[in-house]
């Protein structure tokens, strides 16, 4: 574990000095002009969408991030060829791995944290009012990039860059619309169809599961036991895919 958080550490410092968390500067400026139009323009509640328009920045931001950085997470070090100087050493593959994985999870915390003091701050500063879910979504939302992070992580030690991205942005997509389409009255006419999509949900991730953001914003109830669940769901689902990742690299060719 030792190894593993000395690897984070110089993972999370690397990112770090690429600029990456610039996006934070940009998005928060359009935050505030935003913030400006909805408080000056909108009629009715114009922290609401403040607050719509901040979360929904904030998770894809997160995500664009996690796919930015997890896309790399092995091929950048081949290419320089770090990681044959690493595990070189008497370093474990799976504490590599790991530490990679704690440094990108890292910077991805950064990020979250940094919108969600912006977000939040001018949404109270409007008008808006504490709502309990807020901080369950604010946890949701890293818990969907550390999901990402993962499958675009698993996809990139089996793939190309290309289509490790092409995999993992259709996956989101289909994860978050797959709730959507069992609704239709199309689906619901072809029992095959239906049960070939809730048969998705043993397999690909639900990411309609840790979103939560519509009901921040019109303020609906969820159970304790809704929350905890999915939050469940999320969490196992991310540590499987690294234990996957782990698996695979430890039996990847590296020469």
């Amino acid at each position: 574990m030792r190894q593993a958080l000395i690897i984070a550490r110089y993972t999370m410092l690397e990112i770090l000095k690429s600029k990456i968390l610039y996006n934070v500067l940009f998005l928060g400026i359009g935050l505030l002009v935003i913030t400006y139009v909805a408080y000056s323009f909108t009629y009715g509640e114009p922290s609401r969408v403040a607050l719509d328009f901040g979360l929904g920045c904030l998770s894809l931001s997160s995500v664009a991030i996690a796919v930015f950085i997890g896309v790399g997470i092995l091929s950048t070090e081949i290419e320089s060829r770090t990681v044959y100087m690493i595990i070189s050493r008497p370093v474990p593959r799976y504490s590599f791995i790991l530490g990679k994985y704690l440094g990108l999870s890292a910077v991805l915390a950064i990020n979250v944290i940094l919108l969600s003091l912006i977000t939040l701050s001018m949404f109270f500063a409007i008008g808006g009012e504490y709502n309990s879910l807020i901080p369950w979504a604010v946890a949701f939302t890293y818990l969907e990039s550390l999901l990402v992070l993962a499958i675009v992580g698993t996809f990139s030690l089996l793939s190309g860059k290309i289509m490790s991205v092409m995999y993992t942005i259709a996956i989101y997509v289909l994860g978050h619309g797959i709730s959507t389409a069992l609704e239709t009255s199309f689906v619901k006419k072809r029992a095959v169809l239906e049960s070939f999509l809730d048969a998705y949900h043993f397999v690909l991730p639900a990411f309609y599961k840790i979103s939560i953001r519509e009901y921040v914003i019109y303020q609906s109830d969820l159970s304790s036991g809704y929350l905890f669940s999915n939050l469940a769901y999320g969490v196992i689902y991310t540590l499987g895919l690294i234990l996957i990742s782990t698996f695979i690299f430890n039996r990847k060719n590296l020469d």
